[in-house]
């Protein structure tokens, strides 16, 4: 039921039940938001660790300059530690969402 939809004819009782019902169901669609957000960001940080490798693949095998082939070895070691980050970040984030998350608690009793 929307918020126009309360009309003078509910009794405070019931248009603090309605209030409460749209709450909660805006809780729950900002749980979800977040926990999207948080698989997006996981992602970045998947494209960014990928897009370090293929970097430093390039500048080890296309150039000839010692200086360049040991950056592209430094930026390949990179990626790992960056997706590492990445994961560590968005299973963080996933428990912190979970233990907030009042539906976690309904569900439990």
């Amino acid at each position: 039921m929307n918020t126009k939809e309360i009309t003078k004819d509910m009794t405070q009782d019931e248009m603090a039940y309605e209030r409460t019902e749209m709450s909660s169901e805006r809780t729950a669609m900002a749980f979800e938001r977040t926990a999207l957000t948080n698989s997006q960001t996981l992602l970045a940080y998947t494209r960014t660790a990928i897009a370090l490798l293929a970097a430093g693949i390039g500048m080890f095998e296309f150039v000839s300059n010692q200086n360049i082939v040991t950056l592209g070895v430094i930026i390949m070691l990179l990626a790992p530690v960056v997706e590492a980050i990445g994961l560590i970040h968005f299973f963080l984030v996933r428990r912190k969402i979970k233990s907030l998350n009042p539906e976690n608690e309904k569900s439990a009793r």
